[in-house]
C-alpha cells in the first residue's frame, strides 16, 4: 500500500519530531511532574512511536534507578492499527531503552505487551458501551 493509500484509508499522518517535542514541552509546562516515571500515558494512535518514545525519553531522564526505569516502561501504552507501525514503535522503544538501561527479558515483554495492535476507535466505543450498560 502506498503512502497516499494509507493516508486515505487510515488517515495515517505522522507528527513531525519538532511538533512532538513542542507538545511535550507544553504539557510539562502546564503540568509539572507529568513525566515522572509512574505517570500513565496512553497514545491511541501511536504510529511508529514518536510520542511514545519522546514521553519515555523524558521519563527515563528522571529515573534514578533500574526500578524507576521499569516503572516508566510499565506506565506507557501505545495502540496502533497498522502491524508495521506496531513493529517500528516497539523497535524504536527498544533502541531508546538501550541509551539508559539494556532492557531485561521481562522489560522487553513489557514493551511488547504495552504496544498493541488494535483499532483504538473500536476499543473506545466498546468501553463507552460497557460504561453505559453498567451505569
Amino acid at each position: 500500500m502506498t503512502k497516499e493509500e494509507r493516508i486515505r484509508k487510515y488517515g495515517e499522518v505522522f507528527t513531525p519530531p519538532k511538533v512532538v517535542s513542542d507538545m511535550c514541552d507544553m504539557l510539562e509546562h502546564e503540568s509539572p511532574g507529568a513525566f515522572e516515571p509512574s505517570k500513565t500515558f496512553l497514545e491511541p494512535t501511536c504510529g511508529d512511536g514518536a510520542f511514545v518514545v519522546e514521553i519515555l525519553r523524558r521519563k527515563f531522564k528522571r529515573c534514578k534507578c533500574r526500578q524507576d526505569f521499569t516503572t516508566a516502561l510499565k506506565s506507557v501504552y501505545g495502540l496502533e492499527i497498522q502491524p508495521d507501525n506496531v513493529a517500528a514503535c516497539i523497535d524504536n522503544v527498544k533502541v531508546l531503552c538501550v541509551e539508559y538501561f539494556k532492557p531485561t527479558k521481562a522489560e522487553v515483554e513489557i514493551i511488547n505487551d504495552h504496544i498493541i495492535m488494535c483499532d483504538a476507535l473500536k476499543v473506545m466505543r466498546m468501553m463507552a458501551d460497557e460504561n453505559l450498560q453498567s451505569g
